[in-house]
């Protein structure tokens, strides 16, 4: 046919590609770009489940084996401490007389703790009818495991017919509190208390003969309340 090129030859007699002519196009044909690999799934819903059934047991096989073990090292471990009643682990000391008001016996009381645990003092008092207490301050005041902590304590004449002419064994009634129990303990603060104290009322009541009896006791200490 007219305007068609004949095929060429090539060399040794064979026929080359058949070119396009003038005129003619060959279509390009694009293929799409293959979709993005997707990322490997690292774990299953199963073997999640698997997963977390097996941490589960093994939670559960050492806390049965741990609570098996427990006794055992209960009973080779020490027991604890006892703590000990608060009369057993409070000291009282009477360390003197401090400057005070007008009819007033001001003194220095000194608590020692000698318990494992802290100690408080929650009130002061005594048990003569004209006499009242005041514990200047707060209370109640914390004394610490193996420490002391040291009370100003007041006694006002407010009756000396109700006050002795001498205080032979005169005691405070101190309430102390611990994580055992709380107890109500009389004190006797030894002779320079008491001769200090009758001091004070002599020096206070001397003009007046309306005074009752002096109070005394054989027993160092009242029982515990």
């Amino acid at each position: 046919m007219a305007g068609e090129r004949a095929p060429r030859s090539g060399p040794g007699g064979f026929l080359g590609p058949v070119e396009p002519g003038e005129g003619t196009w060959a279509p390009l044909v694009l293929r799409p770009a293959p979709p993005p690999e997707r990322p490997p799934r690292l774990l299953s819903r199963r073997q999640k489940y698997l997963l977390a059934s097996f941490l589960l047991l093994l939670v559960l096989a050492l806390t049965v084996l741990r609570a098996a073990n427990y006794p055992e090292q209960a009973a080779n471990s020490p027991p604890p401490q006892a703590v000990p009643f608060p009369s057993q682990a409070a000291r009282f000391t009477y360390v003197g007389p401090v400057p005070g008001g007008p009819e007033t016996f001001a003194l220095e009381l000194a608590v020692h703790n000698t318990g494992p645990g802290p100690l408080d003092v929650l009130e002061v008092r005594q048990g003569y009818r004209g006499l009242t207490v005041l514990v200047p301050g707060w209370l109640p005041r914390t004394v610490p495991p193996g420490g002391t902590v040291s009370l100003r304590v007041d006694l006002r004449v407010t009756d000396c017919s109700g006050a002795p002419a001498d205080a032979t064994f005169p005691f405070l009634d101190v309430t102390l509190r611990n994580t055992r129990a709380m107890e109500t303990v009389s004190q006797i603060l030894g002779d320079s208390y008491a001769r200090d104290l009758s001091a004070a009322l002599h020096s206070a009541c001397d003009h007046t003969d309306n005074r009752t009896p002096a109070t005394s006791t054989e027993t160092p200490d009242k029982p515990v309340r």
